[in-house]
């Protein structure tokens, strides 16, 4: 029996899917509901009641179309998380607060600092876009990961090749007046990209040999995470490494992967890291690095100094510190990624409390998302990206007191870090986005 050919059976769906805004779901409570009705009239059919009269009573037994479709869009409409975007205002205000404070004491050493208004400017354009993200549909990137994965290495290669030399590292890409360290941006996207990759790679290609159906597992378990691994690290770029690791690490754990090829992953990984790091003489340097944090309490005015200076400001701090823009000229780096014991130094140990406390928060609450979103994907990305943010909240905090080794890890949101910061709040959109269709995506893939 052909429901959907029935006029008012046509017309009573369309009055009940009127109400329901997330048209993603349209198709799944159309063939519910046929169901139903299919189920109900076969019930009347049976009894001996003429086909028209049991359509029309199966309507009418469904009830008002209005009070079944508001039924169905508070199920299925999408959510916004208002906990997440207040943590996320803290942080903002708090940042703020904290750059202009190092803009205060810088002053004293480099007139006319403007990194104040910088922030705002980044902080507004960051905002823009990670609100502009929250409303798109994440699943529609999914399509493009291939696109993006290669785009990434590509630009990776320019960067390293052609972009600005800063601090001896090949890696800044001048757009305009903005300078962008990609090497640094690369993570975001590559995750992005495996994202979709890994979540969707299980899927079986039909008259597909047995060798090309290994090469390709092969391909995808390990050459796609070998290749922009080898070409960070030849970018002197080991902390952008570890964090893109870390949440390759993490993403292959939520997405379940098979335990062999998670071990597979880290040896050969890992195997890789020598090998290109033993032929770089950058290896030295980090060798030095290593060393000064297992031996914090030699060298104090060399590879120990800045870890000593640091926790001089700790300490006399107290509870209260020395006030907003308090001099702090023996640190170096204080605005980026010294900010944590500098804003100690300030505003007191209350204040690294503070931002232990909204870090906590922070990973507490994107955890409890990670659990509600069922989609793959969805997960996959809020896992990854997760990742990123915890090693980058956690890090400078344990290298301010010398439980970390020294790294130009930056706190998100709190530190300045320029156009990177944008890139950060971008990311934040994207858990927006996966968090307000949970209770969508999920009821599509039950559909199909």
């Amino acid at each position: 029996m052909q429901l959907k050919y029935e006029e008012n059976i046509r017309e009573f769906l369309k009055q009940v899917l009127s109400h329901i805004r997330a048209k993603e779901v349209h198709r799944e409570v159309r063939m519910e509901l046929e169901s139903h009705l299919q189920d109900i009239i076969e019930e009347k059919l049976s009894k001996g009641i003429a086909l028209n009269t049991a359509i029309q009573e199966a309507i009418s037994q469904m009830g008002a179309p209005e009070l079944i479709g508001a039924q169905f869009h508070k199920v299925h409409r999408p959510r916004t998380d208002w906990k997440l975007l207040a943590l996320m205002a803290v942080f903002m205000l708090f940042g703020l607060l904290a750059v202009f404070a190092a803009q205060v004491s810088l002053s004293e050493r480099i007139p006319f600092n403007q990194i104040g208004m910088k922030q705002v400017i980044y902080t507004i354009v960051g905002v823009a876009l990670m609100l502009t993200i929250s409303f798109a549909n994440y699943q529609k990137l999914a399509k493009y990961s291939w696109t993006l994965y290669f785009g990434t290495l590509l630009l990776l290669l320019y960067a390293i090749m052609t972009g600005g030399r800063v601090n001896g590292l090949h890696s800044y890409l001048q757009i305009g007046v903005i300078a962008l360290n990609f090497v640094s941006l690369s993570p975001y996207f590559i995750l992005l990209s495996l994202a979709g990759i890994w979540s969707t790679s299980s899927k079986v290609k039909s008259n597909e040999s047995f060798i090309r159906s290994m090469a390709r597992k092969v391909w995808i378990n390990f050459g796609i995470v070998i290749l922009p691994s080898i070409i960070i690290l030849k970018a002197h770029s080991i902390v952008d490494f570890v964090i893109f690791i870390v949440g390759c690490m993490v993403m292959l754990l939520v997405l379940k992967t098979k335990r062999s090829i998670f071990l597979a992953h880290i040896s050969l990984l890992f195997g890789t890291i020598l090998f290109v790091m033993l032929k770089e003489t950058y290896l030295s340097y980090r060798i030095g690095r290593l060393t000064a944090f297992l031996n914090p309490n030699e060298d104090p005015l060399g590879t120990n100094y800045v870890l000593n200076q640091s926790k001089k400001a700790i300490e006399s701090a107290g509870w209260w510190g020395h006030g907003f823009g308090a001099s702090l000229n023996t640190l170096p780096e204080f605005h980026s990624t010294m900010m944590f014991p500098f804003l100690i130094y300030c505003f007191g140990w209350l204040a690294g409390i503070l931002i232990l406390m909204l870090v906590i928060l922070f990973i507490f609450h994107s955890l409890q998302i990670s659990k509600k979103v069922h989609d793959p994907y969805g997960k996959a990305l809020i896992s990854s990206l997760l990742a990123l943010f915890v090693i980058q909240f956690i890090w400078p905090m344990l290298m301010s007191f010398g439980w970390a080794p020294l790294s130009s890890f930056s706190i998100p949101f709190i530190s300045y870090q320029g156009a990177h910061g944008v890139f950060q709040f971008a990311a934040i959109g994207v858990i927006l986005s996966v968090y307000r269709r949970k209770d969508i995506i999920p009821s599509i893939s039950k559909s199909k």
